[in-house]
Order: C-alpha cells, then sequence, then structure tokens
C-alpha cells in the first residue's frame, strides 16, 4: 500500500510537470506567466533550464516575466542567464528589468555587469536604472566608474542620476542642476562635483572621510 502511495505521488508529480512545460509554451501571456512563477518556485537548475529560453521571448512582457523569475532565484545558472540578457536583449525594457534584477541579487558578478554598462547601454532609462542600482548595492568603490559615467553622458537627466548616486555611496548631496543654468554652466558643474566626488572617494578610502554630510560648494 505504502508504495502505491508514493508511486501515485511521483505520477502526479510528473504529471504536473508536464502540464507546467505545455504552459509554458502556450500561446496565452497570462497561462505562460503562472506558468512561469509555479516552475521558479523549485528553485533548481532544472526550472532554470526550463525558463530561461523565455527570457528571450519575441513578446516583451513574457521575457520580462521571466527574468523576473530568474531574479529571484539563486542559482549560478540563473545569474549567467540575467547577465547575458541584460547585456545582449535588444529591448530596453526588458534589458532593464533585467539590470534590477541584478541589483536585487548583489553577487560580485553581478555588480560588475552593472559597472560594465553603466556607460555601455543606448537607453537613457537602463543607464538610470544601472546608476541607482550601484547606489544601492555598490560600495565607495564604484564612485569612480560613476564619476567617469558623468563626464561622458550625454542626457541631463541620467547625468542627475549618476551624481545622485555618488552622492548616496558617499554619504553627501550635490546640488541639484539650476534650471537657468546654460549648457556650458552646467557642464562646468558636473565637473566640479566629479572633482569633488572623486575627492571624497579617496579621502573615505584612506580614512580621512568626514562622515555624511551636506555638500553645497560645487556650483
Amino acid at each position: 500500500m505504502r508504495r502505491l502511495v508514493i508511486g501515485l505521488a511521483a505520477a502526479t508529480l510528473l504529471v504536473a510537470g508536464c502540464k507546467d512545460e505545455g504552459t509554458l509554451s502556450s500561446s496565452d501571456p497570462k497561462e505562460v506567466a503562472k506558468a512561469i512563477h509555479a516552475v521558479s518556485s523549485a528553485g533548481d537548475d532544472r526550472a532554470v533550464e526550463r525558463i530561461a529560453p523565455l527570457a528571450s521571448h519575441a513578446d516583451t512582457q513574457t521575457a520580462s516575466e521571466a527574468v523576473l523569475a530568474l531574479g529571484r532565484m539563486s542559482s549560478p545558472k540563473a545569474l549567467a542567464v540575467l547577465q547575458q540578457v541584460a547585456v545582449a536583449d535588444h529591448r530596453p525594457e526588458v534589458r532593464q528589468v533585467a539590470m534590477e534584477a541584478l541589483v536585487q541579487r548583489k553577487e560580485p558578478e553581478a555588480l560588475e555587469t552593472l559597472r560594465e554598462t553603466l556607460t555601455r547601454d543606448p537607453a537613457p532609462e537602463v543607464r538610470t536604472v544601472v546608476a541607482m542600482g550601484l547606489a544601492r548595492a555598490g560600495t565607495v568603490d564604484d564612485v569612480g566608474a560613476l564619476a567617469t559615467a558623468v563626464g561622458r553622458e550625454t542626457n541631463p537627466k541620467v547625468a542627475q542620476a549618476e551624481v545622485l548616486a555618488m552622492g548616496a555611496l558617499l554619504g553627501v548631496k550635490f546640488p541639484p542642476p539650476d534650471p537657468k543654468m546654460s549648457p556650458e554652466q552646467r557642464k562646468a558643474q558636473l565637473q566640479r562635483i566629479r572633482k569633488t566626488a572623486l575627492e571624497l572617494a579617496a579621502a573615505k578610502k584612506n580614512g580621512t572621510g568626514t562622515g555624511g554630510c551636506k555638500h553645497d560648494s560645487p556650483r
């Protein structure tokens, strides 16, 4: 009797697994989303292998759902898929979700991907997510990369996100841009902020930092 019960349980799990496989290939995005959630709950490499192909699905919402699920899984294989999607997917929306998932994971490899794409991603919204992600999960060592990004950035909103990120890592508050500033004045202000941020970062690394404070001088 015991063997019969065990056998029935195993058969039930097998049928459920097969049903999930079928639903993952459904033409209904809602059904696929449900299946992704169900499969990802296992959290193992097999689950990653089943969900990973959907991260490049033609439907943006389905791809995003797959990426979100992979972000909740601790498997190194899931991390590898997220890194690939974050740098290679052609859709900014999907790359943005992948970047956010990498921020949540916080592994050194995940943060390295953020640093590498800080100035490389062509979409301003993705660069903004990367900057704010480093503000949350990075360290003072990331101030240098953010300062470099500020110097290269052509989008004012992204540059401001990078300035905010530097301030968060340093525990200071840099002045926001004055709407009355000309582009040349704004560029000069950003250069002063970069210089100050690098000096503060160096001081913190050397143990001579003065702690968190409001820093309004680079105007």
